[in-house]
């Protein structure tokens, strides 16, 4: 399991923290980064470019000497494209850049943007990450005492005082936990994360994993068991699928049992017409001390 170290704001190693798995220890995929950071750098464009065609240059009505007998090539217009002050050929017009990833791209490419940052040792942990005022000496000297250039602070929420701290430093930026872009991430040279905007990191990519409970009238029975049973990303791990459920409900999961659920057939009338996608399922048992999951209470 992949682990960070841990820091004050005075810059002095406090202890190490374990990352998700899921998160923070998978295989970098380089195209889907390669192609999110595109599409933000083609979102980020403004398209505002304008130039003007020879349709569109003023003047030119005139032909400039007679078609024939001046030894000349034969021209039409001082305005086209060959002249000088003529118009362009196909000129750029105003024009939208943007375009739309599929969301699974985007999550695999901010997961492996993470992890290769974590791989390498660029992933900094802050036990705290707060000013008690308005002090850009008091981020730099953070920056100095762990030998950070280029860095990217990352907070639960917006924090006024880190913000207008960090933002007179060249190269240095701040965002939250909830709206990381792989361009930024990729752009920094380190990550430092408040240890509260890496729990909230883990759990909105726990929900990627953990699709929806199923609740069905055998599956409501085994909640007297503590038994919970799921539907879950097709190419989650058990150990996964058991940390997404402890860092989503809060309670302690002893073991995950999967299966692979074929889908059904849809029937037109009389004749199928085709299946229903398959999905897994998982069943999860929580220890006996652990505590009931409030979703399924009063459900049964």
């Amino acid at each position: 399991m992949p682990k960070a170290n841990v820091y004050n704001m005075a810059g002095q190693q406090v202890g190490e923290v374990e990352l998700s798995e899921g998160v923070f220890g998978v295989e970098p995929n380089e195209p889907a980064v390669h192609a999110v950071v595109v599409n933000h750098l083609a979102n980020c464009r403004q398209g505002t470019q304008s130039a003007l065609t020879r349709a569109e240059v003023s003047g030119g009505g005139k032909k400039p000497w007679r078609q024939k007998g001046t030894g000349h090539a034969r021209q039409g217009s001082t305005r086209a494209p060959q002249w000088t002050h003529g118009g362009i050929v196909f000129a750029p017009k105003p024009r939208d850049y943007s375009y739309r990833v599929n969301r699974k791209l985007k999550r695999l490419a901010l997961k492996s943007a993470l992890s290769a940052k974590a791989a390498s040792g660029d992933l900094l942990v802050v036990d705290n990450l707060a000013l008690d005022e308005i002090k850009t000496k008091s981020i730099q000297a953070f920056l100095d005492a762990v030998s950070a250039g280029k860095t990217i602070f990352i907070t639960p929420e917006v924090n006024e005082n880190v913000y207008k701290s960090a933002r007179n430093i060249p190269g240095v930026s701040t965002t939250t936990a909830k709206i990381l872009s792989v361009y930024d991430i990729v752009n920094a040279e380190k990550l430092v994360v408040d240890q509260k905007a890496l729990a909230i990191i883990e759990e909105v990519f726990a929900y990627d994993i953990i699709r929806r409970p199923v609740i069905t009238e055998q599956s409501m029975a085994d909640t007297e068991n503590k038994k919970y049973v799921f539907e879950v990303s097709k190419d989650a791990t058990k150990i996964e699928i058991a940390k997404a459920v402890e860092e989503i409900f809060g309670v302690k999961v002893i073991k995950v049992n999967t299966l692979n659920v074929t889908g059904k057939l849809k029937r037109t009338g009389r004749y199928p017409a085709g299946r229903r996608p398959s999905w897994k399922k998982a069943v999860v048992t929580l220890s006996d001390d652990s505590k009931s999951i409030e979703f399924f209470e009063g459900m049964a």
